[in-house]
């Protein structure tokens, strides 16, 4: 697979190299895919870094960091520009804003429920527990600050290394080495501490939370204004599969975020896109960290979500 991927990054390098690109990842971003974005854009000299919607607290550090410009896509002159590169997605409803633009390049991980970007060249190893794990490994040099950034999205994406290979840890040791930093102080970036707004947030949704237990599982549900992936997590470390929901008003729409334990053996990312389609969206992601988008109200929407996991559940038994 990594011999493959290289491959078609090679093609793609000599023939974008001197192009004048951007290079977007998904909304929301997070630390795996600005170090992926700002990895990219270090070798193609004519590129800027995009995104859509606030970054998230650890992506917002490591831009600082490294002084990593970021611009919003949607105030983005499309026609000024010969193309886009996508990192750390492929599906329009984590990145609307690139609709229209003529798709070079994916490089991703995640697998292909809910999949509807398509590009000339395309690098997707969805084993991979992150975007710059794979970036790493098509890299023909890395500076000591890629090698960081990229360390910290390996680091993050890979949730403390529970869905890591041994490839993970041969390519992070590589960067460390290069990075010349310890692994506490790539943890601060990989693990910020939550703003006081955030943790309120997720005190929030942990007292909202409601559960049901039905075909052998722990299934929490609650819903948030915010941070619906970090409260996900942190309710999964109790129940055995957190459903999280935000009614964004301005898209008309409701996010799901979807986390699982370990040992939970129903596939995260066909439940969300089974559910988003049934409801008008889509969503996928990983069988363990997953996400939709529907056109649906937050309780309508997981109710759903309770209803596909568990003929999800039952055909696993």
């Amino acid at each position: 697979m990594v011999k493959e991927l290289h491959k078609i990054f090679e093609e793609f390098l000599a023939k974008y190299r001197n192009s004048k690109l951007a290079v977007a990842t998904h909304s929301r971003a997070d630390v795996d895919s600005i170090s992926s974005a700002f990895a990219i854009s270090k070798v193609f000299p004519n590129s800027i870094i995009c995104t859509s919607e606030e970054m998230r607290e650890g992506a917002k550090m490591l831009a600082d960091k490294f002084g990593i410009k970021v611009r919003d896509l949607s105030k983005v002159d499309k026609k000024k520009f010969d193309g886009l590169i996508v990192v750390d997605t492929s599906t329009y409803t984590l990145l609307p804003e690139a609709r229209g633009w003529k798709i070079l390049g994916i490089i991703d991980h995640h697998r292909a429920e809910g999949r509807d970007m398509k590009a000339e060249f395309e690098m997707i190893d969805h084993e991979s527990p992150s975007t710059a794990e794979i970036i790493s490994n098509l890299l023909p040099k890395i500076s000591k600050e890629e090698a960081f950034a990229l360390s910290v999205g390996i680091i993050a994406d890979a949730a403390r290394f529970k869905s890591a290979r041994k490839e993970t840890f041969e390519t992070l040791a590589k960067l460390m080495g290069i990075a010349e930093a310890k692994y506490a102080e790539m943890l601060v970036y990989a693990e910020p501490e939550p703003r006081e707004e955030a943790k309120i947030a997720m005190l929030n949704a942990m007292s909202r939370v409601k559960f049901v237990y039905t075909a052998g599982y722990i299934i929490a549900t609650t819903e948030v204004g915010s941070n619906e992936s970090d409260a996900a997590s942190l309710i999964a470390e109790a129940a055995d599969v957190a459903f999280v929901a935000s009614w964004r008003d301005k898209e008309q729409e409701t996010r799901i975020s979807a986390r699982a334990r370990p040992s939970m053996e129903v596939p995260l990312n066909k439940v969300m896109a089974t559910v988003g389609k049934e409801l008008g969206g889509a969503g996928g992601g990983h069988p363990k960290a997953a996400g939709l988008s529907a056109k649906a109200h937050t309780q309508e929407t997981l109710e759903k979500c309770i209803e596909i996991f568990i003929r999800f559940a039952e055909k696993e038994n």
